[in-house]
């Protein structure tokens, strides 16, 4: 009997203590859907590292990034990456952990020869920005109107969409340079874009993010964790 009591101590304290979600969006080369229908790339190695080395029990899922924006708000055991760090957002979310360097651009259609010498010059045009993301949130917080300026899209897929048939429409589209350069490999049609203006993104890196909610003795096990095996903290 003693035996079976220690037997199972042992087993209950190699059990998972804690359940959470995470959610993030196909957001290559960061992540992406691999030839296993698998989600993979740089981002989602370094979460799994961190989180396989916790007893916390996770399921990982990739949606477009409104749906899982708003997981990771409305739900306190739900954490996402790879999230931009900005003011807008600080208050909405525990930020865990850096994943990634980040800069992005604002492209345009060579064929339009439109050049900007300041963001401002931007308002002038609309641009084309994914719902929720870093780029409607960075550029509403400098003032550009979603009515007057902004072109709100569901997933990036849309962009190719425009470029092919609605190109009179779409002025601008911002893009992280990474996730430009890698989807240029088997998306032609963005060689017709070109970086026109640099955004000021370089100290907003990407982040491991949880509900504002969550558990803080969660949050402790994941920063600690991620603390392991990120460079970047």
């Amino acid at each position: 009997m003693k035996g079976f009591v220690f037997l199972l101590c042992v087993l209950c304290s190699t059990v998972k203590t804690h359940e959470i979600n995470i959610v993030t969006e196909v957001f290559p080369d960061f992540q992406y859907i691999d030839a296993n229908n698998k989600l993979a790339g740089r981002s989602v190695e370094k979460v799994k590292n961190a989180l396989d080395k916790t007893d916390i029990n996770y399921s990982l899922s990739a949606n477009n990034w409104t749906v899982s924006y708003n997981a990771a708000l409305r739900d306190k055991n739900t954490c996402i990456f790879s999230i931009v760090r900005l003011p807008q957002r600080e208050d909405k979310f525990v930020w865990v952990s850096k994943l990634e360097p980040f800069e992005s651009a604002i492209f345009a259609l060579k064929s339009r020869g439109i050049k900007l010498n300041t963001l401002n010059d931007a308002k002038r045009y609309k641009i084309a920005v994914l719902k929720d993301n870093f780029s409607h949130h960075y550029l509403r917080e400098r003032g550009f109107n979603e009515n007057r300026h902004l072109l709100l899209i569901d997933n990036l897929d849309k962009i190719d969409k425009l470029i092919s048939t609605r190109r009179e429409i779409l002025d601008f589209v911002v893009l992280s340079k990474k996730q430009f350069n890698y989807r240029l490999k088997t998306e032609p049609k963005l060689n017709l874009l070109e970086p026109v203006f640099d955004l000021n993104t370089t100290q907003a890196p990407l982040y491991f993010a949880c509900n504002a909610n969550m558990d803080p003795q969660i949050i402790t096990k994941l920063a600690h964790a991620f603390d392991l095996n990120n460079p970047l903290n």
